[in-house]
């Protein structure tokens, strides 16, 4: 119809998406860049507002250009229009709730099936979800090499994709089912129904296919119901909707039906005899008619010989075919009749065009087997497993925060006590509750033999961060966070509390001279990605200096970006600074005739000049790192802390006159061209000049052996081992600038502590234990309990595919493999294209 006729209502909604679909735009390219730009739009709208109203009342001189998408999103959000924000995985409601909260717009999220991954969340927000109904295939492990390939979290989501609706309804979330997604939309009742068989409750089924789409667009006075006054909007089916045996009839539209199967006027199923002179040697035919009344199957037997045959029926007129060649008449036989439920009598039209009569008639009618419109019951199935994350080594819960004492151990303090032996330390409540000797707690733990220090800290890394590390179409890019991207599932997460490491770090890449904000987290394994986030920590932020930022590296292909050489990084810095200095005396003077954009780049630079957000910098080159500690002279403020910072011996008396700390690689040189002078002996140097130096893995794999990279300055550099354990602690807890908390064991700090086997300066010696905040998040005997349930989950899930796919079942080869690594310098679009493809 027209658009007046099928049009129900305009601006129901405005839609989002951290993706950029089909635009060519390189900004941005990453998750963290697309979260930074809506933020912005939605800045700009309010100031857009602000700036027009000021225009209209003549306190301002001109109001800003008319700007179609600032007004509409301006309107939108005032209105209180709803958001509708697509999600690519589970994690993307989180996301987008804390968007929905900052600025206070009502939103629905479109789902993606895999929302009870983590359902604990999910409920805690409690959102207005859309689900799609396009299951995975069934994982192809019936190779047991190729097997390998398939996850254990690919294996899960298959089994219980399925039940995602109904353990959303089971802890309160709303939602509407969508066709969006099926590959083909006349399967979507069929996935429903399949919803219903895992449990979703019918009522909850059909509101999610009726009022609830209808409640989220606004327009449950009109849709959703059949009550006087509503749209004649109806379905018409032979049985309950979720009756695995009922037909859609017919769909009526705003009172037009639209007929999707004729109804049958005559129900011709049963046994029925046919007998004609015409059949060979005058013996009747069994016929048995199936099916249903609108499309019936037919069976055909002479004795135990089945006869080829055909049956249709339209109307009131019937149509039957048998061809007779095994009862020795070549050819096949036709005949058409008056349809009727009891008998049938008309002519047979032989192969040899002769005709006969001929009668059908009705012995008995089918044996019902169905059970009539009770709804079908739920398949009994195992229950999901209660484990975060949802994949290996998912913990049941998060671990308690017990009252513990570790007894008889050497404890290396990292503090003014040194090193103690023969001592035990007391974890309660989540912080070191005591240090000495005779101590007692509710539960105790033997370490005679074994050695405790603080829980590593890395300064560097890139783990736990969801698509992209680096938004680098810009050379400045300070308006984007890696904490809007933290990737609570990691399996590093895990691996690094099984080295000791009870907190990291999260760098953004080195692609920009100027970089984003940064997060530093605990390794709290399960746990979501707000809760991984170190509470009051001081907000960081990355720059960059050396080959990367200047494209040097970059292939041909890059030599339009500025700056294109060591000098242009200073000034764009420099640029940036001035820019800042100039927006925060505007945003100061809160002149209400001239309302100031806020600039959330221009914030993270404000913050960095007045020393409220500390500098962690990629460094090599001494040059580079004088003329950064120069340029934050200039500005007043300090450079914290020198990353890589491999010619920092060079320099060491000059960062440490500007109060500049560094994280270095132990040694790491020679692979690239401005790290030739690179040296084994820098950190040790540096130490011995007075540079706080911390150890750095810039590496998912050498973040588990940390303690063995703090050890290498031993060797190289002759460092003590008290101090080059410091390199990992409380060195790096002081560059976090976090060390009144964590770094050391002493009274009243976090309890993040960690047990060794041995020496844990040496590659002989393994983590038996690691707590964060008092919880043993990581234990030797706990570990191999996992790999166990792992195994047994697995051998499980693995015959149910096989199972799956000799019943008919569409596979899928391989799995989704591991996540990728980043590193400083991975940089590629991962925002292209629509979620739908993702």
């Amino acid at each position: 119809g027209t658009a007046s006729q099928t049009i129900i209502n305009d601006d129901v909604y405005q839609a989002l998406s951290f993706t950029k679909g089909s635009s060519k735009t390189p900004y941005p390219s990453s998750q963290m860049g697309s979260i930074a730009l809506i933020r912005q739009a939605f800045y700009d709208a309010d100031w857009y507002g602000r700036a027009h109203a000021a225009a209209a009342r003549g306190s301002a001189q001109r109001p800003p250009e008319f700007n179609h998408s600032l007004d509409a999103l301006r309107t939108a959000v005032s209105s209180k229009t709803n958001f509708v924000a697509e999600c690519i995985d589970e994690h993307d409601i989180g996301r987008w709730d804390r968007i929905a909260k900052e600025f206070s717009v009502p939103m629905i999220y479109k789902g993606t099936g895999t929302e009870f991954r983590r359902l604990s969340m999910v409920a805690r927000i409690k959102p207005d979800m859309i689900l799609p109904l396009e299951f995975p295939k069934v994982p192809d492990v019936r190779d047991a090499v190729s097997a390998h390939e398939v996850g254990l979290a690919d294996l899960m989501t298959w089994y219980w994709a399925a039940d995602n609706a109904r353990l959303l309804d089971s802890v309160g979330v709303r939602f509407a089912f969508t066709t969006d997604g099926l590959k083909d939309r006349s399967a979507f009742l069929l996935r429903v129904r399949e919803c219903v068989q895992r449990g979703l409750r019918p009522d909850v089924a059909l509101a999610a296919m009726t009022t609830e789409p209808a409640r989220m667009a606004g327009l449950s006075d009109r849709v959703g119901k059949i009550e006087r006054g509503y749209y004649a909007n109806l379905v018409v089916l032979s049985k309950q909707i979720f009756d695995s045996g009922s037909e859609l009839h017919s769909v009526v539209v705003a009172g037009a039906e639209n007929l999707m199967h004729h109804h049958a006027e005559v129900d011709t199923r049963g046994h029925w005899t046919l007998s004609s002179s015409a059949l060979p040697s005058a013996r009747p035919l069994r016929i048995s008619i199936t099916g249903t009344a609108e499309n019936p199957s037919i069976e055909v037997r002479r004795d135990s010989i089945t006869l080829p045959a055909t049956f249709s029926v339209q109307g009131r007129r019937a149509t039957l075919s048998v061809t007779t060649d095994t009862l020795g008449l070549k050819g096949t036989m036709r005949a058409v009749a008056p349809a009727d439920s009891v008998m049938m009598s008309g002519e047979l039209l032989q192969p040899n065009g002769a005709v006969v009569p001929f009668v059908l008639r009705r012995d008995s009618t089918l044996r019902q087997t169905t059970a009539g419109d009770a709804p079908p019951t739920a398949r009994v199935r195992r229950p999901l497993p209660n484990i975060l994350p949802f994949g290996p080594y998912g913990l049941s819960g998060r671990p308690k925060q017990l009252s513990v004492v570790l007894k008889n151990a050497r404890v290396w303090t990292s503090a003014a006590a040194g090193i103690l032996d023969s001592t035990d330390v007391v974890l309660r409540d989540g912080k070191i509750a005591a240090i000495g000797k005779g101590l007692s707690a509710d539960t105790t733990i033997d370490c005679t033999g074994m050695q405790i220090t603080p829980g590593i800290i890395d300064e560097h890394s890139h783990i736990a961060i969801s698509r992209g590390v680096n938004e680098g179409t810009h050379a400045v890019t300070t308006e984007v966070r890696i904490g809007d991207v933290v990737y609570p599932d990691d399996v590093n997460i895990y691996r690094q509390l099984s080295g000791g490491v009870t907190s990291t770090h999260l760098l953004h890449g080195s692609a920009n001279p100027m970089g984003g904000q940064l997060q530093y987290i605990k390794t709290r394994w399960g746990a979501d990605a707000e809760e991984l986030k170190v509470e009051g920590a001081v907000p960081t932020v990355k720059f960059a200096l050396g080959e990367n930022v200047k494209q040097a590296n970059w292939g041909d292909r890059y030599t339009v970006r500025y700056p294109q050489s060591r000098m242009g990084v200073e000034e764009i810095m420099r640029d940036a600074f001035r820019t800042a200095k100039e927006y925060e005396r505007e945003m100061r003077a809160g002149d209400p005739t001239k309302p100031v954009r806020r600039d959330l780049q221009l914030d993270a630079l404000v913050e960095i000049a007045n020393s409220k957000r500390n500098i962690h910098c990629h460094s090599y080159v001494q040059s580079e790192i004088l003329m950064l500690m120069r340029l934050a002279e200039e500005f007043g403020f300090r450079v914290h802390t020198f990353t890589h910072i491999l010619e920092g011996y060079k320099v060491a008396k000059e960062m440490a006159k500007h109060g500049a700390r560094a994280s270095s690689f132990a040694d790491w040189w020679a692979y690239k061209f401005e790290v030739y002078d690179a040296i084994p002996e820098s950190p040790a140097i540096m130490h011995e000049q007075g540079v706080t130096v911390s150890i750095n893995s810039d590496d998912a794999e050498m973040a588990r052996r940390l303690n063995q990279e703090a050890a290498k300055s031993i060797k190289y550099g002759g460092v003590s081992e008290e101090e080059a354990m410091k390199f990992v602690t409380i060195n790096a807890a002081k560059q976090m600038a976090i060390d009144q908390r964590l770094g050391s064991i002493e009274v009243g700090k976090d309890a993040d502590v960690v047990v060794w086997s041995g020496n844990p300066l040496s590659n002989m010696s393994r983590v038996e234990r690691t707590f964060v905040d008092g919880r043993q998040y990581f234990a030797r005997d706990v570990d191999q309990a996992l790999r166990q349930r792992d195994a047994e989950l697995r051998a499980f899930l693995e015959q149910e595919a096989i199972t799956a796919i000799g019943q008919g079942a569409s596979s899928a080869a391989g799995g989704k493999g591991p996540r990728r690594e980043y590193h400083c310098d991975t940089q590629e679009d991962e925002v292209a294209g629509s979620g739908s493809n993702r």
